[in-house]
């Protein structure tokens, strides 16, 4: 019997949660060695009665085990246990760590310097922005960055840190043989290629929503610190953020307007002691005395390169959405004088066009 064999089998019997089969682990150090012991044995480890032990010696579902061993074989998935040693360090330390976890890609020792990021599901051009920013800077300075697959923010850190060259972990709320959502399929296959796509449930598990509130402390228990973009009050975002706390991670939170109700969470958080982040340099300079290989942080500046008049239409932008007939009246200038430079802004990454000649700054 093998760690993956022990590890399946254990999961499978009622009533033994993660900190059970650790206790168990700790007691045998050779996990397989569980099924030959005696009642009397397994009653002396910590959180085993004789319910459990009983339940233990009893076991009858090997053949469910090998069936779920043979599928995995012929798929390109894999599977690690809590008691395999390339188990990520970060994630066994948390309270409750997955027992096993279902991957495809591959997970790195430079992964132990991860930063989480969550959010909402509908987020506003703002929190888009800050997310392309924040991504650039921390792949720069080699941050692996991990999410939970899901729309909107998700996606959008994801997507980022690829474009910028950088790792990526998806941790999600159902079997890796289901793309969920389904929009993210090409997505799945260039985070494979450049990270790692995991989850702790089996094979064929639907994405249901009792599924991601357990998945959320796998995306914090990774990190050194989890980000929160635009969140509610009650969100599956907030709630990874508890996670951290008691996981003893950094949190911190991109402040929003107070009437902004995708704004309210994190404000909250930040109430509560969330660093309050207005850069990527507020969050390098947290997480670097934690990091397992730090590097020396730079500053990491925005070089603009104007060209005419484009300095005073871009300093006339914001993050508030403006027509361009209103901007035209700020510079007292034509909407046809401004436009070419709003144009070329546009090009270089600095603003956006939005419907009905709307512009905004993203940079």
């Amino acid at each position: 019997m093998d760690n993956s064999t022990a590890a399946l089998r254990l999961i499978s019997i009622p009533g033994l949660g993660p900190r059970r089969i650790l206790n168990i682990k700790n007691h045998f150090k050779d996990i397989t060695r569980v099924f030959d012991a005696s009642i009397a044995e397994l009653c002396r480890i910590p959180g085993i009665d004789l319910g459990l032990a009983k339940a233990i010696k009893s076991f009858d579902n090997q053949e469910s085990i090998e069936s779920q061993l043979q599928i995995l074989k012929n798929s390109p998935f894999q599977i690690i246990t809590i008691f395999d040693d390339l188990y990520p360090v970060k994630l066994k330390s948390i309270y409750d760590p997955p027992v096993v976890l279902y991957y495809q890609g591959n997970f790195t020792e430079n992964d132990n310097d991860a930063i989480a990021i969550v959010g909402t599901r509908k987020p506003t051009l703002y929190g888009k922005a800050v997310v392309g920013e924040l991504m650039k800077g921390l792949v720069a300075q080699e941050v692996t960055i991990i999410s939970g697959f899901a729309r909107g923010i998700d996606t959008i850190a994801h997507r980022a840190t690829l474009d910028n060259g950088g790792r990526t972990i998806a941790v999600l709320g159902n079997g890796l043989d289901i793309t969920y959502p389904p929009e993210n399929r090409e997505l799945r296959t260039k985070i494979i290629q450049n990270g790692m796509y995991c989850s702790e449930f089996p094979l064929g598990t639907k994405p249901d929503g009792v599924n991601f509130p357990r998945r959320n402390r796998i995306i914090s228990g990774l990190s050194l610190g989890v980000i929160v973009i635009e969140a509610g009050d009650k969100s599956g975002a907030i709630l990874t953020a508890y996670y951290a706390v008691d996981q003893n991670r950094e949190v911190f939170a991109l402040p929003g307007r107070i009437n902004d109700l995708k704004s309210r969470g994190t404000n909250r958080l930040i109430q509560n002691g969330a660093k309050l982040i207005t850069c990527v340099e507020d969050i390098l300079e947290e997480i670097e005395p934690m990091r397992k290989y730090p590097k020396q942080p730079q500053q990491l500046k925005i070089e603009f390169e104007f060209e005419g008049e484009e300095k005073a239409v871009f300093e006339s932008l914001s993050n508030e959405p403006i027509n361009i007939d209103d901007l035209a009246t700020k510079l007292e200038k034509s909407p046809y004088e401004i436009l070419p430079h709003l144009l070329s802004l546009e090009l270089k990454g600095y603003i956006q066009q939005l419907a009905g000649k709307m512009f905004i700054r993203v940079r």
